[in-house]
């Protein structure tokens, strides 16, 4: 079943990437929402029934987290601007607080992807992932950083 899965990623991840780029026009979004993807098909490729071309499903899927992520940007905007406007020092505990809250490995694939500037192949080598896992983690990471930095936002109101 492994074999499969990395034959569909091979056959079609540059569809799916090209898809998402002409939705966003962002290729480092692309490329996130692309592993996202892939990771998602594989924990339901079970769920998949033929209806369909197996492209077809898997820009389906894209366009779904695609629509998500276009949702969750208006917040992503507006804790941007908060973000610059902060003083630095107040601003830079704040990051390190929420960081210091995250759960492993998200925390350990930030520092090393951020901190350290470790390529995703690198990360991957140091944890004994691939370079996949090591993009779809900090992808995740990000996500559950800017869910922390909101409850914290809250939690001071």
């Amino acid at each position: 079943m492994n074999q499969d899965l990395d034959q569909i990623y091979q056959t079609y991840s540059r569809r799916v990437y090209l898809y998402l780029l002409s939705l966003s026009h962002d290729p480092a979004l692309s490329e996130d929402l692309m592993q996202e993807t892939f990771l998602k098909a594989a924990k339901s490729i079970d769920k998949f029934k033929g209806n369909s071309s197996l492209s077809s499903w898997l820009c389906a899927i894209a366009r779904n987290l695609f629509n998500d992520a276009m949702r969750h940007q208006k917040k992503t905007v507006q804790l941007d601007q908060e973000l610059f406007s902060m003083d630095p020092e107040q601003r830079d505990l704040r990051v390190f607080s929420c960081l210091h809250d995250l759960e492993e490995p998200y925390r350990e694939i930030i520092y090393l992807r951020v901190f350290c500037s470790m390529s995703y192949r690198e990360i991957g080598e140091i944890l004994g992932k691939t370079e996949t896992w090591s993009r779809v983690m900090f992808y995740r990471g990000k996500e559950k950083l800017r869910e922390l930095w909101m409850k914290k936002e809250r939690d001071l109101q």
